[in-house]
Order: C-alpha cells, then sequence, then structure tokens
C-alpha cells in the first residue's frame, strides 16, 4: 500500500537531493517503530520497496488515482535520503551499466549564457518548481540536446530511468543565470529501466523565473 506524506514529511523531502527527475530513495520509519526502503514520488507519495513493482510497474492506473487510493499521511514518523544504490530494483538484472558516471559523482561545470535544460515529469504539480518559476536546489533535469531525443512521454521514462511507467509527459524548461553550478552525467540504469540518457544535477536549483512550463508532450 502507499502512503501519502503530510506538509511537514514533503517540505522537508523538498529541500533535499532528488536521487533523480522526480523521486528519491528514501528509508522510513514507520508508527511501529519498523523501517521500510522504498521511493518517494514527487516529495508526497511513499511506495514501499517490495510493492513498487505491483504499483507503479507496467499498470495502467495513472499516478493521480494510485495517489487517490494511498494511506493518508499519519502513518509515517520520519523519512531517511538513501543513496541511489541503495535500492536495487530489477536494473542488475536487465540493463548494462552505463557508459559514464552520474551526475551526483561528476565535477562541477558552469552554464553558459542562454544555455538551455529540460526537466521530463509525470506530475503537472512537479513539487520542484516553485510558483515563482525557480528550480529547488538538488533537482534533476537534462540538457536540452539530449531532449530532443525524446517525443513521447514514454521514451522519457525509460532514457531518465524514472520509476513510474506513467509517462512523462510534461517537460519544464529551464534557462538559468550564465555560471550557475551544475554537474552533468549519464543516467545509470535503475527502476528496471536502461537509463543512457544525460542527466543535470542542479545542487543549489535556479533562481526566480528561470523555469517556466510545463509543456505537454504526446504519451
Amino acid at each position: 500500500m502507499p502512503y501519502k506524506l503530510d506538509t511537514r514529511q514533503i517540505h522537508e523531502l523538498i529541500v533535499q537531493p532528488e536521487t533523480g527527475m522526480g523521486y528519491q530513495y528514501v528509508e522510513a520509519t514507520m508508527n511501529n517503530f519498523s523501517s521500510l526502503k522504498g521511493v518517494v514520488l514527487n516529495s508526497e507519495l511513499f511506495i514501499p520497496e517490495n510493492r513498487i513493482e505491483k504499483i507503479i510497474g507496467k499498470r495502467s492506473l495513472a499516478y493521480s488515482a494510485i495517489l487517490q487510493e494511498a494511506e493518508q499521511p499519519g502513518y509515517i514518523r520520519k523519512l531517511k535520503v538513501i543513496k541511489r544504490n541503495s535500492l536495487q530494483l530489477g536494473e542488475m538484472r536487465l540493463f548494462a551499466k552505463a557508459a559514464g558516471i552520474p551526475a551526483s559523482e561528476a565535477a562541477v561545470s558552469l552554464t553558459e549564457k542562454n544555455q538551455i535544460f529540460k526537466r521530463f515529469s509525470p506530475y503537472r504539480n512537479d513539487h520542484r518548481v516553485t510558483e515563482d518559476g525557480s528550480l529547488l536546489s538538488g533537482a534533476y533535469a537534462t540538457t536540452e540536446a539530449d531532449a530532443r531525443n525524446v517525443r513521447r512521454g514514454a521514451e522519457a521514462t525509460l532514457r531518465y530511468a524514472l520509476p513510474s511507467d506513467d509517462p512523462a509527459i510534461y517537460v519544464f524548461t529551464i534557462l538559468p543565470p550564465e555560471k550557475t553550478s551544475v554537474r552533468i552525467g549519464i543516467v545509470e540504469p535503475a527502476n528496471g529501466k536502461p537509463g543512457g540518457g544525460v542527466e543535470v544535477l542542479f545542487e543549489n536549483g535556479s533562481p526566480k523565473k528561470t523555469v517556466t512550463g510545463p509543456d505537454t508532450i504526446p504519451a
């Protein structure tokens, strides 16, 4: 059973780095003090590791429906973001390791003037994009050049190894100031997806009025 997070937990997660575009691997301490590892989608929905494949893998139920069916807040005492390699969700059995290192391990580089980035998301209300058009710290995106490889939301889900099979049809455009610090790497296989796309980690986010959208693409 998935679990909705309360407002406090949502805010605690959105100030911590993502594991990839739109999700975080976490360890949850439940009310009975048991510990469960799993994934949090859009900083608002926790799915335990042993339920991920059944709930969000290869099923037609939309994210909004999963959210509606989820347990109400109150079952989770606290959440801790864990490392990317803390969960192995089928990727090592199915796919070879990506040729390159993930963004989290890459050296810091600086953006160029008028350099554009894209963020693919299954969520119109993506919690990493604020109402004032800023991108929160620790959010992932991709380069404009790599985004040209994606024509449909389902392709984005595979290329950027997103945990849900919901197509990432919402596309945010990010135009950060020149010399914004980013880390650029290659998406590793994860969540039963091949990855292989370019990922960009905005460790310090981007300021107001630098994110527009979302535009939509076919599923």
